[in-house]
C-alpha cells in the first residue's frame, strides 16, 4: 500500500486531539482511542519513531503518549528500542490474528486461486470478505498495473460506485440499503456515478440476476472493476466477492464477459475447495444472521 514517511506526514492521524474529557467520554474509553491512535502511527509508519513523533502524529501530549505506549508495550503492542529510544508497531498489531485463526487459513487457501485468476486475467485481483456492512480485503494479488493506491485492508471505496460494494448492496433490503447510502439523490464521484435511487436499484437488481457487478468509472476516472459474489448454497446474501480491476483502457466493455467467466469459475472453486471458508460462514455477521434463522425455524 502507498505509505508516508513518519517525517513527510504532517497531519495528526485523527484531525484533532482527542478530547475524552470535554466531550464526556468515559475515561477508560478516551485512553482506549488514544491507544488506538497510537497503533494506527506505528503500524503506518516506515520505520521506528520517537516520543517527539508519536505524539505529533497523533495531536497526544508528550506524557499521555509515553503512559499509553508504555501500557501498549506490556501487551504486546508496541515494541521499544531501548538503544535508540524509539517506538515500533509490536507483535499483536503487526499480526494480531493465530495462525489458525480462521481468516488466516482462508488466506492461505484462497492464495493458489487468487494467483491462478491473476495469471488467466493478467489484472490486479482482489478477495473481499463482508464482515457485515464493511469491506475487508483478505488478499490481492496486482496485475500489469500498480492500483495500490485503490486497496487497503479496509475498503472505502464508494459502496455505490465499486463493484465490491455494488454486490454488498445488491442482497439487502431497500431500508437497508438507504441506511447505508441515504435518501438519495447519491454523490456523484464521476460524470459516470449513478446517483439517481431508483436507477441505481434498477442496476442492483440486474446485478443479482446476472451474478455479477461492473463498475467503470464509477467512482475513480479511467479505471474498472468487475466482481463476483461468493454465495453459499445455504444463503440469501454474498459472504463476499472476487473482483478484477484494472484500467478502463485496458479492459474495453466487449473483453468483460471473458473476465466474468474467469471469476465465475474462481469462486465456484473457492467455495467448493475452502475448509475455512465453512468456518467463516458461521464467523462473520451475515452467516451468524443466517444460522440464527435456521435455528428459529428448527425451534
Amino acid at each position: 500500500m502507498v505509505q508516508q514517511s513518519a517525517k513527510t506526514r504532517k497531519d495528526p492521524i485523527l484531525s484533532r486531539k482527542t478530547k475524552a474529557s470535554a466531550s464526556g467520554e468515559p475515561a477508560a474509553v478516551g485512553s482506549l482511542s488514544r491507544g488506538l491512535q497510537i497503533v494506527d502511527v506505528l503500524t503506518s509508519a516506515q520505520g521506528c519513531l520517537t516520543l517527539s513523533e508519536v505524539a505529533a502524529l497523533t495531536g497526544l501530549d508528550a506524557s499521555t503518549t509515553l503512559r499509553l505506549l508504555h501500557a501498549l508495550s506490556e501487551h504486546g503492542y508496541v515494541v521499544r528500542d531501548d538503544s535508540a529510544k524509539r517506538y515500533m508497531a509490536g507483535p499483536r498489531a503487526l499480526s494480531p490474528l493465530s495462525l489458525f485463526h480462521p481468516l488466516t487459513l482462508f488466506r492461505r487457501e484462497a492464495e493458489q486461486v487468487l494467483r491462478s485468476l491473476q495469471q488467466n486475467t493478467g489484472e490486479t485481483c482482489a478477495l473481499v470478505l463482508f464482515l457485515g456492512n464493511e469491506r475487508l480485503v483478505v488478499d490481492f494479488i496486482r496485475g500489469r498495473q500498480p492500483l495500490s493506491p485503490y486497496y487497503d485492508t479496509w475498503l472505502k471505496s464508494p459502496l455505490h460506485g465499486s463493484a465490491s460494494g455494488k454486490i454488498l448492496l445488491a442482497w439487502l433490503s431497500d431500508a437497508e440499503r438507504e441506511q447505508l447510502l441515504g435518501a438519495g439523490p447519491y454523490m456523484a464521484h464521476t460524470p459516470k456515478t449513478v446517483t439517481d435511487p431508483v436507477i441505481f436499484k434498477d442496476r442492483l437488481e440486474e446485478i443479482c440476476r446476472q451474478g455479477y457487478a461492473v463498475a467503470r468509472d464509477d467512482a475513480y476516472q479511467n479505471l474498472v472493476a468487475i466482481g463476483v459474489p461468493l454465495m453459499m448454497p445455504t444463503h440469501s446474501r454474498p459472504m463476499g466477492c472476487l473482483v478484477v480491476t484494472c484500467t478502463s483502457q485496458l479492459l474495453p466493455e466487449d473483453a468483460e464477459a471473458d473476465i466474468v467467466s474467469s471469476l465465475k469459475a474462481a469462486a465456484a472453486l473457492l467455495i467448493n475447495s475452502s475448509p475455512s471458508l465453512q468456518v467463516l460462514r458461521h464467523w462473520t455477521p451475515r452467516g451468524a444472521q443466517r444460522q440464527v434463522r435456521a435455528s428459529s425455524d428448527r425451534t
